[in-house]
């Protein structure tokens, strides 16, 4: 509907927004009165966590509405930087998100389009709740939204307003509910082929418990959630004052039960950027280490082992007091060694000194014994050659190989499904030795296309990994099997076409998944 420009109060000399009406929907009287409504409701808003509507004004035509400016970012920035928030943060913004709710509620508003889009946090972390351009008054005047047309995010509408019930406060609820269960799981529970199938599917099941997806949630968190999200609004809180009030007992629990040393793990798991993520028990060499509880026991034992008892250190301070004295068989061992060293330099010095040619540049191949047997992934890492920084979504690369087929590695969200100015991006895989080995990878989405290149050195452009030994699409199955034509130690596995994903913007539609990456002895 509309334009959102950063601008300044010249009266007050202040940074503000102005919301202005896009010029080809000015003519249209019920969006503009739409919109003008919006800010007269905002206005009425007076709280900490609502961004502040100003003044409403027409220039040339066309509204536009006067609002504080929010310099920071909107939780959709965040997810789709981080892709998960630890359970503190979701907790959080959904405290003040409910207190927020509770303000509008209580002047008789219900918002109608909570979606992270619409949740802004500021440099500070305070966390604010905007956009109210389709909300609804409660037994006020008629409503302005079309009659037949669900208003609102297709990902987080309420079953109800897919329904088209008649509403209260527990809408706003359900859809918060959603968007904490995005922030935890990477992704909304409810997901079609397009915005109707997506709006339909809650009204058939319910969503997978999020404790599948984060098993490390507290089973309050994990109950907190069910019920935001509950089918029937009279599963739900009540209101949003209740809401936030089972939100603040649990924080509070949590703080008085976490110690302050003690860092409860968080769904950003990003690495030291180049570092490669092994799995646990594995050297970069592939060699298997013990467990650290067999690893010391075996100390004690070799301690205990080498102890001295009095007959050995009898026999060392022997050993010190009594001079160096070489056996016969070492000294004749000395004599041949030497005897070989002459006759070598010897031939040497036999060679024309002008016939020795020394390469301005050289090359040194080393040649690594090729491994037969079962061979491991030891690292893992994204690979982005065009990228800014030659990573993609980093810390969700160890997913792939972690057995578990509903943890995923994707890509960023893009404009275009080929990419735009990139070739395409993937997963580099290193593995125990040098081998000849069977690669299969599960690829989610029917739109894609990828290539598998293998080589002994993790290039870090795509030309230093030559030919790639399969190249195909989403035509030929969900799974890559493909065997390495050469021994090789690293694996590629290139992503070049991507599919519609309705985790990302309208603006950046396409995303690729890979689900797991495995390797096999050669068949």
């Amino acid at each position: 509907m509309a334009d959102v420009w950063k601008a300044t109060d010249l009266q007050l000399a202040r940074p503000v927004a102005v919301k202005l009406l896009k010029p080809h929907l000015a003519a249209e009287s019920t969006l503009a009165e739409r919109f003008r409504r919006e800010a007269i409701a905002a206005a009425n808003l007076n709280h900490d966590n609502i961004v502040t509507v100003y003044d409403a004004i027409e220039d040339n035509g066309r509204q536009a509405v006067i609002m504080e400016f929010v310099d920071g970012e909107s939780l959709r920035e965040r997810l789709d930087r981080e892709k998960t928030l630890s359970i503190k943060s979701v907790l959080s913004i959904g405290y003040w998100v409910c207190l927020a709710l509770d303000a509008a509620h209580k002047q008789g508003l219900i918002h109608r389009d909570v979606k992270p889009g619409n949740i802004l946090i500021d440099i500070k972390k305070k966390v604010m709740l905007t956009d109210f351009g389709i909300a609804k008054v409660l037994d006020g005047e008629e409503d302005l939204t079309s009659e037949n047309i669900m208003m609102g995010t297709a990902k987080y509408l309420s079953p109800e307003q897919v329904r088209g019930d008649s509403l209260d406060a527990r809408a706003d609820l359900y859809s918060l509910g959603l968007v904490m269960y995005e922030c935890l799981a990477g992704k909304v529970p409810f997901v079609g082929k397009n915005d109707t199938d997506t709006a339909l599917a809650r009204l058939h099941r319910d969503a997978t418990n999020i404790a599948q997806h984060r098993p490390d949630i507290d089973p309050e968190v994990a109950q907190l959630i069910t019920r935001l999200i509950a089918r029937e609004p009279k599963d739900r809180y009540g209101d949003a004052a209740q809401a936030a009030t089972a939100l603040r007992r649990i924080i509070e629990t949590r703080k008085s039960s976490t110690p302050a040393d003690t860092k409860r793990p968080t769904g950003d798991r990003t690495p030291t950027p180049g570092k490669v993520i092994r799995p646990k028990g594995h050297t970069p060499a592939g060699i298997t280490r013990q467990p650290d509880d067999a690893v010391s026991k075996k100390d004690q034992r070799d301690q205990q082992s080498s102890r001295p008892t009095a007959s050995t250190r009898s026999t060392v301070q022997n050993q010190a007091t009594n001079p160096f004295k070489p056996t016969p068989v070492m000294l004749i061992g000395i004599v041949t060694v030497l005897l070989i060293a002459g006759v070598i330099f010897a031939q040497f010095n036999k060679s024309d000194s002008t016939s020795i040619v020394l390469a301005t540049s050289t090359s040194i191949a080393v040649t690594t014994p090729v491994v037969t047997g079962p061979m491991q992934i030891t690292g893992i890492k994204s690979f982005d050659p065009q990228g800014d920084d030659q990573t993609e979504n980093e810390d969700q690369a160890r997913n792939v190989t972690d057995g578990d087929a509903t943890t995923t590695w994707s890509t960023s969200c893009y404009r275009s499904p080929t990419f735009g100015s990139k070739s395409g991006v993937g997963l580099v895989m290193q593995l125990s030795g040098v081998a000849l080995a069977q690669l299969q990878a599960d690829v989610q989405g029917d739109s894609w296309k990828a290539k598998v290149y293998t080589s002994n050195s993790a290039g870090n452009d795509l030309d230093s990994w030559g030919s790639p030994i399969w190249e195909g699409s989403a035509e030929g199955g969900p799974t890559i099997t493909t065997s390495f034509a050469t021994p090789a130690q690293f694996a590629l596995v290139y992503l070049t076409q991507i599919g519609r994903s309705g985790f990302c913007s309208n603006n950046n539609p396409y995303r690729g998944y890979i689900s797991e990456i495995r390797i096999l002895p050669t068949p």
